[in-house]
């Protein structure tokens, strides 16, 4: 059975793809639950797939990769005997033998983490600032079923679910001059992986046909018979002395084609299109994106904003607040990215976006839609500290068909005449003496006791995030804050989450009630011991509070 991953408007969907490559969400017919991820069929045995029956047909939806492990992607090197010679000539080989025999006599496993996967469709970064040497390795991956431990070569393919393809991109001068491939093959979507998974039942694993075509010419051309180490003998010797879990995934290796096996070497570069295919598999397709922003700077309309983006799924945008960066989710980023696409950015004039003239609430909000729109994210769900939340709350309530759920962490209102006068001169006095002059003072005032006096990192953290902004940037933000207006809160009708700490002076538990009261659907959490940098003071009680909001429907 084929299994495709789907963004579809109401989230993630798992999808039978039939003969003609039509999809169709599946669900569990004896308890009517719905399929997000692969690794509940997975998780549900030999016997899930009778279990399964096709609901609605996914269409207009994007194909996702149909699985991201919880962990690094095991990966085999040399695993073909042609490959291992070219690789051996082209002189990147770092790891080669001194006696010249390029067949290695064990496997060769590497990793390449989690975060590197991309869907079939999805752009590769070329990476340009970094390296001058792309290149491809078509591969066919095997998906674990079931825990594995000291597994005989015999019982294996046993614990197999199924196979997918992967493309185990890599920057051959990283390889080389790093002595270890980690880094020449973890780069930001160096996994492409899909289109599908497929069962072990539809795949002769040891008569399989894999090809690698760039641009429409065959590069790579060559059968699993020809695996050094089949399928079956790694799994027995990872699973040796590691524990395989259902759902890690293993590249068995590459054939003979790659790029540095030419004289010249045929290096990837942007637009070039690597298509790598196999019976039964499908075709993971995907073409060399542009250079990136050194800087990660995603223009915005008129700014230029630092963005971070991983995990895949239902999109959600992370937004901080006053004097802060992308850094405060830090703690929070991988639990949410296995549910979600996770992007976070600092907002104009904080962290490592720059100043794009006077910062306001509504010239943020209409920022955040320009980002959403240069990253196509038609709805998100908005997750919100402090000042953030006033873009958020405003976004949603002027942008109300591009928000799906609001979680607010320490909501904050238009500020009263007295705290309007306080934030102005704070603005001043950061004109005049920079971030030292008030960070200490912030410190003093934002974070519990119980922090200040038990948790002497978070405190340092949130002193260096304070530290590092820009004055100019911060003055402003301060002035915006001041001159900031309530949006129709009551207007709001998506699912709110309210958070705040006992000892959060900024956003206290009355306000919050109040804003309980306000919100046509809402709940309320209050954390013991935390102050207003809930998600650094309480890390794992934030995670925990976002991921149940999030996730449920």
């Amino acid at each position: 059975m084929r299994f495709a991953r789907i963004q579809t408007e109401t989230g993630a969907q798992i999808c039978a793809v039939d003969e003609n490559g039509a999809a169709r969400a599946v669900r569990f017919a004896d308890t009517g639950e719905s399929i997000t991820t692969l690794q509940q069929v997975i998780d549900a045995g030999s016997a899930a797939t009778d279990r399964l029956t096709a609901a609605t047909a996914a269409e207009g939806g994007k194909l996702l990769a149909p699985i991201v492990p919880h962990r690094n992607v095991f990966c085999v090197g040399r695993n073909y005997s042609e490959h291992a010679a070219e690789f051996a000539k082209s002189g990147f080989d770092a790891t080669g033998s001194a006696d010249g025999q390029h067949v290695p006599q064990y496997p060769v496993v590497f990793t390449k983490p989690a975060a590197t996967v991309i869907a079939s469709g999805d752009a590769i970064d070329p990476h340009t600032d970094i390296t001058s040497a792309l290149d491809y390795e078509g591969e066919i991956g095997v998906i674990i079923g079931k825990r594995a431990s000291k597994v005989s070569k015999e019982d294996a393919l046993d614990y197999v679910w199924g196979y997918t393809l992967i493309n185990d991109m890599t920057a051959r001068d990283l390889q080389r001059d790093h002595k270890q491939w980690f880094i020449g093959k973890s780069l930001d979507t160096f996994c492409p992986l899909g289109p599908w998974a497929v069962t072990a039942d539809e795949i002769d694993i040891d008569d399989l046909q894999l090809q690698t075509r760039v641009n429409g010419e065959l590069r790579q051309d060559t059968n699993t018979s020809q695996l050094i180490f089949d399928v079956a003998t790694i799994i027995e010797t990872l699973s040796a002395g590691i524990t395989l879990e259902a759902g890690d995934v293993i590249a068995t290796g590459t054939p003979v084609g790659v790029g540095i096996g030419f004289d010249p070497p045929k290096y990837l570069v942007p637009g070039d299109e690597v298509v790598i295919s196999a019976p039964g598999l499908g075709e993971l397709r995907n073409v060399i994106g542009e250079p990136s922003d050194p800087d990660h700077l995603v223009a915005a309309g008129t700014s230029r904003l630092f963005v971070e983006k991983t995990g895949t799924g239902p999109a959600v945008v992370l937004i901080h607040g006053l004097g802060g960066s992308t850094t405060v989710y830090e703690p929070q980023v991988a639990a949410l990215a296995e549910t979600h696409t996770v992007l976070r950015y600092d907002l104009s004039g904080h962290g490592r976006s720059p100043v794009a003239g006077p910062n306001s609430i509504t010239g943020w909000v209409e920022e955040l839609k320009a980002l959403l729109d240069a990253e196509g994210i038609e709805q998100t769900a908005l997750v919100a500290h402090s000042m953030g939340t006033l873009v958020a709350t405003t976004f949603a309530a002027t942008y109300p068909d591009r928000v799906s759920k609001l979680a607010l962490l320490g909501p904050v209102k238009a500020q009263p005449d007295a705290a309007k006068t306080a934030t102005r001169a704070r603005a001043r006095t950061v004109r005049e003496g920079g971030m030292s002059a008030v960070a200490d003072t912030i410190l003093g005032a934002a974070l519990s006791s119980t922090t200040h006096e038990s948790k002497p990192v978070t405190v340092a953290a949130v002193r260096e995030l304070l530290l590092g902004q820009d004055p100019a940037g911060y003055a402003s933000a301060c002035e915006a804050l001041a001159a900031a207006e309530n949006p129709d809160f009551a207007s709001i009708s998506v699912p709110v989450l309210l958070l705040t700490g006992d000892g959060d002076k900024v956003s206290p538990v009355a306000v919050n009630e109040e804003l309980l009261g306000i919100y046509p659907s809402a709940q309320l959490n209050v954390l013991e011991g935390v102050g207003h940098w809930h998600s650094l003071e309480d890390p794992a009680s934030v995670t925990h509070r976002l991921q149940d909001f999030l996730v449920k429907p």
